[in-house]
């Protein structure tokens, strides 16, 4: 499977602003229909259909992701108002916003960030933070099963439920994993206080991606982010709590203060 990043329109035709959306790992861009369905009449939508998407082979992961995302926006017509993105795809965004090339959105451009993965420079790269985080990479895999599989997931045998999980892990792959965790390990290392961008970070108490005082930490060192975390959201808040993260998301982008940045 060769790598690409191409937009896929979701919705078309009317004047409004201009969304994008960044889905994450072994996901796909299919995956952001829930939430773009309920953008208000006249806005646009397209989600970027990148090389992480489910069942790639990892090729792609000698270019960041960041570098992928911001393919994909310039093979765009225009600056995209606002920038969604989710898990791997979220922390792209971050990488992207924090970059040394600004990536191709418009001027007053807002981003939203659901379920990102963030390191604190204080969180040691120790075997223990290692384990962690393939304990982590379990559990969302876990959460994962609700979206793929609807009304059927509550219906699984719970030996049946570890038998799948343990099926989809096993190929995804160790590749798989060191690529995520280098992406988790290398957030540390972003100048987040030169973002610009106002961004809105949403995750769950249920997720592990910002748990344990990573939320806190994100939101001490981004100025420009609003960081939410939300006792019902789980990880794929995207679809799951779709009409929720959908009236945050407007609300973040009609006035970017309408909360006090906190965690």
């Amino acid at each position: 499977m060769n790598p690409s990043a191409q937009p896929r329109p979701l919705r078309a035709g009317g004047d409004g602003p201009l969304v994008a959306f960044v889905h994450g790992m072994e996901d796909g861009w299919e995956s952001w229909m829930p939430l773009a369905e309920r953008l208000p009449a006249g806005w646009r939508a397209v989600a970027l259909d990148l090389p992480w998407r489910s069942g790639n082979d990892y090729r792609w992961r000698h270019t960041t992701a960041a570098d992928w995302v911001g393919r994909g926006l310039a093979a765009l017509d225009e600056p995209v108002a606002v920038l969604v993105g989710h898990s791997l795809g979220a922390t792209a965004v971050l990488g992207l916003l924090a970059g040394p090339q600004a990536p191709a959105t418009a001027p007053d451009a807002r981003a939203v960030l659901l379920a990102p993965f963030y390191r604190p420079p204080e969180v040691p790269v120790s075997w223990a933070v290692f384990e962690r985080c393939r304990r982590e990479f379990d559990a969302i895999v876990t959460q994962g099963l609700g979206p793929r599989l609807g009304p059927r997931a509550a219906l699984l045998d719970p030996d049946l439920r570890e038998l799948i999980v343990a099926k989809m892990v096993e190929r995804i792959g160790p590749i798989g994993f060191l690529t995520l965790f280098e992406h988790f390990l290398a957030t540390a290392e972003l100048p987040l206080g030169s973002v610009r961008t106002p961004a809105l970070v949403l995750a769950g108490k249920a997720d592990p991606c910002l748990a344990g005082g990573r939320a806190e930490a994100l939101a001490r060192r981004m100025p420009a982010a609003t960081v939410r975390i939300r006792p019902h959201y789980d990880h794929f808040c995207h679809v799951a709590q779709a009409a929720d993260v959908a009236g945050e998301l407007l609300g973040f982008v009609a006035d970017p203060a309408w909360e006090e940045t906190s965690a």
